[in-house]
């Protein structure tokens, strides 16, 4: 059954709030001077050149740095898809798709270590502060279905999903096992719409926007089934509360 815990006390968070606000602060400000320093001289214009000078330059690297560099990328509010569809375009389907599973499974143990250790008070303090609950999963069975709703949620970017689930305390391999084959059904299909592009091949091209609209269409029915029958996600609308979900007693 879905017991509900205490709320968890602000203390140990807000006590660490200073120091976060500090950061961000900061950040800001660093943000700031590289958009003054781009932006000073010749406008969007230059800035603009800059980053297709650094994309154009990462299309000609070597496999190593070009998916090297993906991994990273992932671990911010990047698209997936443009990677996918540009490694295509490059490298062929099946190298790609060979790359693309060490580059999910390592952004996946990055973000999972990060968001469970020294990120992880920031994170909670600003759920926390905007009014939601951070969710700790007990049970094996509600990790497993928690973990599949987050990742076949139409509309959720991969770099959110990736915070949400590590922020709900799931565990490690049920995040790996679950995540990494359910965002290479959708990398299939981009990296091949990619490879399509390149050759100028309409099958192909057919084919990978047949699977990518096949896959969403099947995840939308079956996030439906499953939020209809979870009382996971009945928990997680409550707001205000820690939510522990276990096993039956």
């Amino acid at each position: 059954m879905v017991k509900h815990v205490r709320a968890r006390g602000a203390r140990e968070v807000g006590s660490r709030s200073p120091a976060i606000g500090l950061a961000l602060a900061l950040g800001l400000v660093f943000a700031a001077i590289v958009a003054f320093v781009l932006l000073r001289e010749d406008g969007i214009d230059s800035a603009r050149s800059v980053l297709e000078n650094g994309w154009g330059w990462l299309q000609e690297a070597s496999p190593i740095v070009f998916f090297t560099t993906m991994t990273l990328a992932l671990l911010l509010p990047i698209p997936a898809s443009l990677f996918y569809v540009t490694a295509g375009s490059i490298y062929g389907i099946t190298p790609s798709l060979v790359w693309i599973i060490p580059v999910l499974v390592v952004n996946s143990l990055i973000v999972h270590w990060a968001s469970s250790s020294f990120l992880r008070p920031g994170l909670e303090w600003l759920v926390e502060r905007r009014g939601h609950a951070v969710p700790a999963l007990a049970a094996k069975s509600d990790q497993i279905l928690f973990i599949s709703l987050i990742r076949i949620t139409p509309g959720i970017p991969y770099f959110l999903q990736n915070l949400i689930l590590a922020l709900a305390g799931v565990d490690r391999l049920p995040f790996l096992l679950i995540s990494v084959p359910v965002q290479m059904i959708y990398a299939t299909g981009f990296v091949a719409l990619g490879r399509s592009a390149f050759d100028g091949e309409l099958g192909l091209a057919v084919a990978a926007i047949a699977l990518i609209a096949a896959a969403s269409i099947t995840a939308r029915l079956i996030h439906k089934r499953l939020e209809s029958s979870s009382p996971v996600i009945a928990a997680e609308s409550e707001p205000g509360l820690q939510t522990d979900v276990g096993a039956a007693d």
